[in-house]
């Protein structure tokens, strides 16, 4: 995922989002979590090559989202295609990838949150979001990736949770800080200059070695 792309968040633990499963079979690939005002569920690789097609119809289909605007959200587009080959190879990792974002009230897309892939060897996870301009200013990147941390947390392994942003990202750099995330080392990018990496650690594992 392209860095410019890249967010994070958290709430506290006990009070994070519900999850349900929508249907029987693999409970991540049918996982849905509700916020206040958004629903989230892991985009299949099916609906993945329909948003890189540009097909509304079908992403309704299989989504159930209406898409108003039937492209990847802004900043994925580069990223998607290798998202979708590699759920071609590995359709169990879905739930470690793009997430569709819909408003409840609606049931129109509004963006994606997404991981890097499943947890490192350090127990860690890499998230960040796109939201479609029109929908911008009304919090739902932070509610969004907050319910996906929470989530994160509750997944086996996954001690940490975190962000990749460059320092002139604003926006990006104020949800990080907004959900409880704080700086704990930078790099530099040729591309986009110095980034900064944000982190935040499951509750459960605060304090511990």
């Amino acid at each position: 995922m392209l860095a410019r792309s890249r967010l994070y968040l958290f709430d506290v633990f006990k009070s994070g989002p519900e999850a349900t499963n929508r249907h029987r079979g693999d409970p991540m690939s049918d996982t849905l979590i509700h916020t206040t005002r958004l629903d989230l569920s892991p985009l299949q690789v099916e609906a993945v090559d329909a948003l890189l097609a540009g097909d509304s119809d079908r992403l309704r289909r299989l989504t159930g989202a209406r898409f108003l605007f039937p492209a990847p959200p802004p900043y994925m587009a580069e990223a998607l295609p290798v998202v979708r080959d590699r759920l071609r190879e590995r359709p169990e990792e879905t739930h470690w990838w793009n997430w569709l974002v819909v408003e409840r009230e609606t049931g129109e897309a509004v963006g994606s949150v997404a991981f890097g892939g499943p947890v490192n060897a350090e127990g860690a996870v890499l998230v960040g979001y796109a939201i479609y301009n029109e929908y911008e200013g009304r919090g739902y990147a932070t509610e969004a990736v907050k319910a996906m941390v929470a989530w994160a947390f509750t997944q086996s392994g996954v001690r940490e949770v975190r962000v990749l942003a460059p320092v002139w990202n604003t926006p990006a750099l104020r949800v990080a800080e907004n959900v409880g995330m704080r700086p704990v080392a930078s790099e530099e990018d040729d591309d986009v200059g110095e980034v900064l990496l944000y982190a935040i650690t499951a509750p459960a594992f605060v304090g511990s070695a």
